[in-house]
Parts: structure tokens; sequence; C-alpha cells
């Protein structure tokens, strides 16, 4: 897929691929629903015809600028390379709205559900996480209740049609923010969408999409991330223990409902965000709605469980 003259006029900034012979095509398939992959940006492979070197590039939809700032996401990558949570970042231009890494190519895939059934790959994962979170400060301050009521506000703005519950089940998650503001805020990733998980043979992690990275709440980080892994609650908790002391946390059943909570709140921003692209954007052959009616089943199951009433107690 030719992406014309501005793509590759940016690749040539890369040291080395000043006067190279580059093609730019699709890297991935696009995916609104169920896993939200290369959704928010064009997912490009820029390939040298004669030595069939690679790089991948990131070309964010304008539709996206409600909720993703390229500056700030940009950043948070580039720092994140440097620190080895994610690809190097080889070129950034937040005002075209690209970005250029390095190519994870053979031997690298993109994580699934299924993969959070084994114990050690969701604890590598979190271990990433743990590793972002010990590294530099990132250029945002990040807090997911903000955001919902931002979303929240937008969605009475635009008129963008929801379901039916969506106001009662924002008012319910909001009964948790006041219970959200203790931890000091450390670089987190901010996104547990299994997508932005890419694993080598090897077992080796790297973390991409840094759209909602920021400093922000480690409750917030592992919540997002164990809502997406761990549907049930045993293993959410066991991963929250093996977890808890990297991130700083203590191994106590209140920080875990803090965790969940974060979780649940992640799932409506999700829900949101799905029915906003869906009313908003023009690419209207992608199933955004679909994806937020997805998360908002289990925000439903969620808020109907008895334990997010005691979640919400125990955590005052």
């Amino acid at each position: 897929m030719d992406q014309g003259p501005d793509i590759r006029s940016i690749i040539r900034r890369v040291p080395g691929w000043e006067d190279r012979p580059v093609v730019v095509e699709a890297a991935i398939p696009v995916l609104a629903s169920p896993s939200w992959r290369g959704v928010d940006g064009a997912p490009l492979v820029a390939r040298d015809t004669e030595t069939g070197a690679t790089l991948f590039v990131k070309h964010l939809h304008e539709d996206t600028g409600f909720y993703i700032e390229p500056d700030h996401a940009f950043e948070a990558a580039r720092i994140a390379g440097e620190t080895g949570v994610g690809p190097r970042v080889l070129v950034a231009d937040a005002q075209a709205r690209v970005l250029v890494t390095e190519y994870l190519g053979e031997g690298w895939r993109t994580a699934g559900l299924e993969h959070a059934a084994d114990a050690g790959f969701v604890d590598r994962v979190l271990a990433a996480r743990a590793q972002l979170a010990e590294g530099p400060a990132l250029p945002a301050r990040v807090d997911v209740f903000a955001e919902l009521n931002r979303l929240h506000a937008l969605v009475a703005e635009t008129g963008a049609t929801t379901a039916p519950d969506v106001d009662f089940a924002f008012d319910l998650v909001m009964l948790a923010a006041e219970r959200a503001g203790r931890d000091i805020p450390v670089p987190i990733h901010g996104d547990g969408n299994l997508s932005n998980v890419l694993f080598h043979v090897s077992g080796e992690i790297r973390l991409v999409d840094y759209d909602r990275a920021g400093m922000g709440s480690p409750c917030e980080e592992l919540g997002s991330a164990l809502v997406e892994m761990c549907a049930f609650e045993p293993p959410a908790r066991a991963a929250f223990s093996r977890a808890a002391a990297a991130f700083g946390l203590p191994d106590t059943d209140e920080v875990f409902d803090r965790v969940r909570l974060y979780g649940i709140a992640d799932d409506l921003r999700w829900t949101l965000i799905g029915m906003l692209m869906g009313h908003l954007s023009p690419r209207k052959h992608e199933e955004f709605y679909k994806f937020g009616l997805w998360r908002l089943v289990r925000l439903r199951a969620a808020l109907h469980d008895p334990r997010f009433g005691e979640r919400l107690r125990s955590a005052a």
C-alpha cells in the first residue's frame, strides 16, 4: 500500500535510510472488534526493496484526536524504547502524526487472550509494565476517572449514540473515583489490551502503542492489564499477589479491590471511546461501536456482581 511521498520523506530521516529504495505496505490486518488491533493508526511496514530491511511505521488517524495526544504518545514510546520495554523509536513526527520504530519481525507475535491462560506469560507482561514504572518519568499525567468525565461530556456534546444504560454505568463507576487518588504517580502504559503486547519465541516481551501512557497510579496500570488477562477472580488475585511488590504495592485485599475498580473504569473508558468513534469517525467500515458494546458486556457483569459494592466499601 503506497502512502505517498510524505510517509517516505519521514522514513528518509532514519539514519542509513536517506537514499534507500522504499516501498510502504500494510503491516497487519486492522481489526476494531474484538481486539482494537491497528485501529488508532495505520500500521505500516517500510521495506528496502534491495536488501529487505524493514521498519515499522504508525500513522495516527485524525479521528483519534479526541483521545490521543501524539506529542505525549510518541515521547512515551521513545522513553519506553530506550528502557527496553518497547521497540526503539527511530523517528517521531507528532505534527505529521507519524512514528517510525524498529520492526519486530521474525520470532515475534502479537499476543491474544489465549496466551493469558499461561500464568508465566501474565507474569512476564506485568514484569514489563513494572519495568516501565521504574523508569524515567513520562510527559503526561493520566487518570482514567478524569478521562471518563471528559469522554462522558463529549458523548452529550456530540449526541453520540450509546447503549441505554451507559449513563447509569457512568454514575456507578464514578463512585470509585474518590477511592482512587492515593498513589504516587509512576510511568504507566495505561492500556491493557493484549494486542499491545508482542512476545518472542524466547519469551521476551515488548509493549507497543503508548497512546494512553503517562504518569498515573500503579493500580490503574495493573487494573487495565488484569481486566484483560484475567476474566475470573482467583487468577487475577494470584497474579496481583505475584506482581504487587514490583509495583511498590502491598499485597492486600484493599489494594487489590482498588486495582479491580480501575479495571472496571477501563472497561467504561473503552466503551465510551468505541461508541464515540462509531459516531464521529468517517471510517464507517470499522466496528467501533461493536467493540464498545463488547467492553460494555464485561462492564455490566462487573457492576452487577455483589463484589462491586464490597470493593467500594473496602477501598473507601
